[in-house]
C-alpha cells in the first residue's frame, strides 16, 4: 500500500509539475521525447538516403565499368585490324592462257584501221625541246612504269600490249586484277612483272612497282627515276600534285603519257578472257577504247622510228 501510495504521489507530482510548466508557458515534461523520436526518424531517413546514393553510385560505376570494358575491347579489335597483316588480301597473278595471249597480240591491222585514234581520251604529249631518241642497247626505248594495284595502269597495259605486238613478240605475259579497294576495283588486266619482249626495232623496259594488293614488287630503276623526275611533272601532268603518278609511258624521250588514255570503267565487270575476245571487233566499246589507244601509241612509235632512221 505504501508503494502504491508512493507511485500515486509521484504521479501526482508529475501532474502538478506539468501544470506549473504549462502555467509558465513551457511544454509538459513528456514532450521532451518528441524531439528525440524526430531526430531518430531523421537519422534513419538520412541513412536510407545515404544507402540509396551509395547504391546509385555503385550501379553507375558498374555500368561505367562495363561500358569502359566494351570500349576497350572495340579499340583493341580496331587496333588489331589496323595493324595486323591483312591475310584475306592475297596478291594474285597467273600466267596468261595461250588463247588470251594470241587474241591480244594478233589484233589485225585492218581492225585497228577501223577504230579511230580519236576515241582515246588522252593523247601522249610531245616532249618540249626533245633531245636524241632514248635508246637501250642501241634501239629506241619504250619505258613503262606501273603498279598492278592501279586500275589506270590496268587499262593502259592492254593498249600497250596490243601496240607493241605490231613491232615484236611477247612471252610470259601474266594476268591479274587491280586492287579491290581502289576506284574501278578488280579491273582485269595483263601483268608485265615476268613478261619478255623481243623486237628487232625496239627495246622495252617495264617496272611493276607493286603487286595487286599494293605491296612493293619491283624496285624503280635509275632510268625510271630519271625519266619520272624529268617528264612525270607539269606540263606533262596537270598539276604538281599529280607528279610521279603511274602509269607512266616514255616513248624514246619524244612522247610522254602520264596516265591512262581511256577510263577503266569500259572494262568494269569483264574478265581478262572477255576483254581479249572483244579486241578484234571494232564495234565493241572495249575494242574502241583499247585498239584506239593502241593506234595512238603505234603512231608515236612510228614517228620515233622514222626520226631515228633519218639520223642514222
Amino acid at each position: 500500500m505504501k508503494a502504491f501510495g508512493a507511485a500515486a504521489s509521484e504521479e501526482g507530482k508529475h501532474v502538478a509539475d506539468d501544470r506549473v510548466r504549462r502555467a509558465a508557458g513551457k511544454p509538459p515534461a513528456r514532450a521532451k521525447a518528441a524531439p528525440a523520436r524526430q531526430r531518430a526518424r531523421e537519422r534513419i531517413a538520412a541513412e536510407r538516403a545515404a544507402r540509396k546514393r551509395a547504391e546509385a553510385r555503385r550501379r553507375f560505376l558498374t555500368a561505367a565499368g562495363a561500358v569502359t570494358a566494351v570500349l576497350a575491347i572495340v579499340v583493341a579489335l580496331v587496333a588489331v585490324k589496323l595493324t595486323a597483316s591483312p591475310a584475306h588480301r592475297t596478291a594474285s597473278e597467273s600466267i596468261a592462257p595461250a588463247t588470251l595471249v594470241r587474241q591480244v597480240t594478233s589484233v589485225p591491222a585492218a581492225t585497228l584501221a577501223q577504230v579511230s585514234p580519236a576515241q582515246a581520251t588522252t593523247q601522249p604529249e610531245k616532249v618540249e625541246r626533245p633531245g636524241p631518241v632514248l635508246t637501250i642497247n642501241g634501239k629506241p626505248a619504250i619505258v613503262f612504269v606501273s603498279e598492278e594495284s592501279c586500275p589506270f595502269c590496268a587499262a593502259e597495259r592492254w593498249a600497250l600490249t596490243v601496240a607493241l605486238s605490231h613491232f615484236g613478240t611477247w612471252s610470259q605475259l601474266g594476268i591479274t586484277k587491280s586492287s579491290a579497294t581502289d576506284v574501278y576495283p578488280n579491273t582485269a588486266t595483263l601483268s608485265f612483272r615476268a613478261a619478255r619482249y623481243r623486237s628487232a626495232e625496239l627495246a622495252l623496259s617495264t617496272t611493276e612497282l607493286t603487286d595487286n594488293v599494293g605491296r612493293p614488287l619491283q624496285p624503280q630503276t635509275k632510268l625510271d627515276a630519271r625519266l619520272i623526275a624529268s617528264y612525270d611533272v607539269p606540263p606533262y601532268v596537270n598539276s604538281v600534285d599529280q607528279s610521279g603518278a603511274v602509269p607512266f609511258l616514255d616513248i624514246g624521250n619524244q612522247y610522254i603519257l602520264a596516265g591512262a588514255q581511256y577510263s577503266p570503267q569500259v572494262l568494269a565487270g569483264l574478265s581478262a578472257a572477255q576483254i581479249a575476245s572483244q579486241l578484234s571487233d571494232p564495234s565493241s566499246p572495249v575494242a574502241q577504247a583499247i585498239d584506239g589507244s593502241a593506234n595512238v601509241i603505234i603512231t608515236a612509235i612510228n614517228q620515233v622510228l622514222h626520226q631515228e632512221s633519218s639520223h642514222s
